[in-house]
Order: structure tokens, then sequence, then C-alpha cells
């Protein structure tokens, strides 16, 4: 997998600017982290252990520029993160997105998907239980929800959660297997500060010994309380471009 990092240019020099380069980095890999969770409004969530994907470049890019280089313009693509019939959240660069790789057994292709989201929207059930988030995509035309267990230690789960409390929206990045089309989608995301504030106190919890099963044990029903309609409200940017301080 690829990314772009581009030397910034420092205000008050002279010469060239730094060159562009394209690294490849493995987007599951995991960077040591220990540090206090995000803010959720004006409450903090549990420390932070798994590393998130704004770890991941920044340790990426840190050590391949010298130390005192200055920021360093990092472009990536959702598409780096996707995995092949699964759903990932992330919060990178303070946007809140869904990146889902659908495969030929979901959905045989992307035709009809787009207007069908431009048209009826989506929907995201975040149900909150001990120690865990059972976040539950529903896209129009799919005969399946796609659920994800979501841990809060895990960087990618607070910083989606920050981002998408901070500013009620919600991207989705949705791709297929069989080509190389890509949905880019900005969606209003109104309610999401209230579910996320109802359940706080149980998915702050311990998280379970099991996930997967924890996971299978809520897995019959939704919960229509904790619905966050997902409404169109134009396209998104399809890549995500930030600083890292080197």
């Amino acid at each position: 997998m690829a990314f772009w990092a581009r030397n910034r240019r420092r205000t008050g020099t002279t010469g060239g600017g730094g060159g562009v380069s394209m690294d490849v980095l493995d987007p599951r890999r995991q960077v040591p982290v220990d540090r206090p969770g995000l803010l959720l409004g004006e409450r903090r969530l549990p420390r932070i252990t798994g590393s998130s994907f704004t770890d991941l470049l920044a340790a990426h890019t840190r050590a391949r520029h010298a130390p005192g280089t200055g920021p360093v313009a990092v472009v990536v693509r959702h598409g780096l993160f996707a995995e092949d019939g699964g759903v990932v959240f992330m919060g990178l660069a303070g946007r809140a997105a869904i990146v889902v790789r659908l495969t030929p057994q979901l959905r045989a292709d992307l035709h009809g998907l787009g207007e069908a989201i431009v048209a009826d929207g989506a929907e995201l059930y975040l149900d909150a239980h001990e120690g865990f988030l059972r976040a539950s995509l529903l896209l129009p035309a799919l005969s399946v929800d796609l659920d994800v267990g979501m841990l809060l230690r895990e960087g990618n789960v607070q910083e989606f959660l920050r981002a998408a409390y901070d500013t009620e929206t919600v991207e989705l990045h949705i791709e297929h297997t069989t080509h190389d089309r890509v949905l880019p989608y900005v969606c209003e995301a109104p309610g999401v500060r209230a579910v996320l504030d109802e359940g706080f106190d149980y998915y702050t919890q311990s998280p379970p010994a099991d996930l997967r099963a924890s996971l299978l044990a809520v897995d019959d029903s939704l919960n229509p309380a904790m619905r966050v309609p997902l409404r169109f409200a134009g396209k998104a940017e399809p890549g995500i471009s930030y600083d890292v301080e080197v």
C-alpha cells in the first residue's frame, strides 16, 4: 500500500522545496501507543493502547525524515485502509469516515448503489454494550447489515467517534473488489451526539475478554433508539491531506 509525502518549504528559506516521495506501508501494522483517551464533548474516553492510522502514518513518516525537518505533507486515499468484505471506521485528520470494500458475495457490483444513497441515504446504529459498541451500517439495496464490534481502547475507534461527535457528519467511501470505481459521500448524521452520550457509561466499561462472542450474543436485532440516519450532503474529498511534524 502506498501514500504520498512531500516536504513543505519552510518560511524564510531559499532554494529547493523538498521532493515528493511515495512511501509504502502495511496499514494493518501496529505501533506502540499508550496515551490518554480523546475527549467526547466534555468527557474523556478510556486510554488508547491500540494504534490508529494517524499513529501509524506519523511513525512511518518520522522514520524516513531527519528530526527537525519540519512539517511533512502526507496524502492518502481512504482505499488504502479498506478490507475486502469489511467495514473500517476511522477519523484521520478529523474526518469521520466509514470505508467499505464490497465483494460479489455481498453485492454483485456498485451499479445503482450510489443513486440509492443520494436518494435515500443510509443508516448507522451505534448500540452500546458493556465494554464495546456494536456498529451496524445499513446500505440501501444490500441484503445484509455490516456489523463491527468497536473497542474503545483502539485509536481508530476514538478518532472516528470524536470526529463524528464534533461535526455530526460521517463520510462513506465505498469500493468493490471487481472494479476501480469509488463512491465517496459526505452524510449528515443528526442525532449521533445524543446516541453516543446515551451509551457512554456502557461502552466505556472494561472490554470483554472475547469481543467476537460478545458481538454474536447481541447480534439478533437492532435497537431503534441507537439509529443514526446518514443523509447525503454531497461528494467527499477522495483523499486525505494533512501535515506530520518531524
